[in-house]
This record gives structure tokens, sequence and C-alpha cells, in this order.
């Protein structure tokens, strides 16, 4: 049951999200639980009954830090999609015998949570169902189908040993394990950049790349001069005119060809001009980003923000 994924970037809440498939199933590669917005780091399927995605906001060498997950008190999410008929029964008694081997035969002592939590769960489980299981750090469980709150549990140790039925020692599906726990490595084309003026080497802005639809775009996060940030674009064209410089997209449309992104438009939120451009990484900078665009006077270098 290996897992059939396909990595594309992200960015914003506010634009769609590039997503991972899991076979024929997809879960967005960053997704917002509650107020919380977290990374993919894996997913996979199990027995052809459901898939499921883990959604950190850290980094994991491997699936020996499956336990360490499981374990480690901050905010992470599960998503559960059904993708065959399941009875709530069958789904629960998954949850029990799952609990059972996380706890190496112990589970009667978190019986009380364990009731709480099935109880939880409706009496029905369709096909096509989402389930998502946000914790937040200090002990707050959150269950959800699909947009629906069903309720939530305060335990560290109960959750601990529910993301261990998947993450732990002795998990349900170890191959599933392998497939939750795998290093996800993102576009490295996105993130934040800072861009320099190419005469002077002076700074000017940072920029945030992300992707929509498998096209690249650029947002101005911040501009370094404090005395440019309430700044407007007076000369720019189209819908850009007199906005704000910061938050303007100033690469629009570029899409992948060879080891480029070309075929894109450039902003100069200096004159409002609007160029071709194209962008590229090296592989020995791969801390440095590449832009071109007619009229720039030859190849910009960007520098990666680090995080």
């Amino acid at each position: 049951m290996r897992k059939v994924i396909y990595y594309i970037a992200f960015f914003s809440t506010v634009f769609s999200y590039a997503q991972t498939k899991v076979g024929s199933i997809s879960f967005n590669d960053v997704d917002v639980f509650n107020e919380s917005e977290l990374m993919l780091n894996g997913a996979g399927s199990t027995e052809k009954l459901y898939a499921m995605a883990l959604y950190l906001d850290f980094e994991v060498d491997g699936v020996e830090d499956g336990v360490m997950v499981a374990e480690k008190d901050v905010t992470m999410a599960i998503t559960i999609k059904i993708i065959s008929s399941i009875t709530d029964s069958e789904f629960k008694d998954i949850i029990r015998n799952g609990l059972e081997r996380a706890t190496d035969g112990n589970s009667y002592l978190l019986e009380n949570q364990i009731r709480d939590f099935l109880n939880l769960l409706p009496n029905e489980i369709d096909k096509f169902d989402i389930y998502k299981i946000l914790y937040v750090k200090g002990g707050k469980l959150t269950l959800y189908k699909n947009k629906e709150l069903l309720g939530t549990i305060n335990s560290k140790e109960f959750k601990k040993a529910l993301f261990k039925i998947w993450l732990g020692e002795n998990p349900i599906d170890s191959q599933l394990k392998e497939d939750l726990l795998a290093s996800y490595e993102p576009n490295p084309i996105l993130g934040r950049w800072k861009t320099y003026d190419k005469k002077t080497g002076v700074a000017i802005s940072i920029v945030q790349l992300y992707i929509i639809d498998n096209k690249v775009y650029g947002s101005v996060q911040r501009m370094m001069r404090i005395s440019e940030r309430d700044a407007i674009c007076y000369e720019c064209e189209g819908a850009d005119k007199n906005q704000n410089v910061e938050g303007l997209v100033i690469l629009k449309g570029l899409r992948l060809k060879g080891d480029k992104y070309v075929n894109g438009k450039f902003t100069d939120i200096k004159n409002g001009r609007i160029s071709e451009c194209q962008i590229w990484i090296d592989e020995d900078e791969p801390n440095m980003l590449k832009v071109k665009y007619k009229g720039g006077g030859g190849v910009h270098e960007w520098k990666r923000m680090k995080k």
C-alpha cells in the first residue's frame, strides 16, 4: 500500500492549496486546523479502508521519530479520509485495538478517555467522510467530522496513545507509519527571499514565493526601509495601480520548464513597469534565487530568508 505522492508546493491560506495525492485521494500540502496552519509531513493508506495524513510544524528525520512525534506536546493534526464502506463498530474496533497495541495492553488505564473519544464518533461512518484530529499544546485534543466539531478530550496521555496507534513502536500498519513519517521535501523555490539593488547591494524587500495551480507567484511581504513601508505604487498598471507596495504581487504566472520557471511577469515597484521574467536556483547555490527580467540589467540574486 505504498503511497503515490506528487510533491507540489504551497503557501497562503488565502489561495487554493496545492495537494499531495495518495492514490486518488488528495491532501492539502498545508492545511488550517481551527486557527493552526500546519504542514503535511506524510500521507498513506491502509487496507483500502482509509487514507491518512500527518500535519506538523516541525521536521522529523524519518520513521525512527514516530514515538517522539506521538509524545511531543506541540500542536499537530491527523486527517483521515474514509475510502470504503466501514461500519461505526468496525472503525471503533480499529481505534480500540490500536490503543491496546499502543499501550502494550494497558489501555484500561485510559478507559474513561477512550470511552469519551469513541462516544464522539458518529453512529454511521460513510464513505468519503473526513475526520480531523487536532492536538493543541497543553493537552487539548479536538475531533472534527468534515467541518463539524464533534467534541474535545483534554488529556496529554490519551493524545500520546492515540497518535501511537499509527506512529508508535507497534503500529497497526507499519507501511502507513513509514508513509506518515516520510520526510517531506517542499519545492525549493518556495519561501521568503530578500531582494537587493543590483548596483548598490542594498536590501530592498522581502518577497514570499508560493504556487497556485502549478504557477509561481511572489508578493512583497516587507519593505526593508522603514520609510517605504507605506509606499503606494502609483505607476503600477491595472488592478495594481495605487495599491500598497507591501502585499503587491510582483511575480506572476511563472511555469516550470526544464530547471527554470519561465514565461512570467515581473512588476518593478520603482516604476510600475511589467516585464517578462524567469527565475531559477542553481544546484551549487540552493539559497540563492536567480531572477532575470527584461530591462533588469542582467541576473538579480535574491537570498533565502532563514526561518
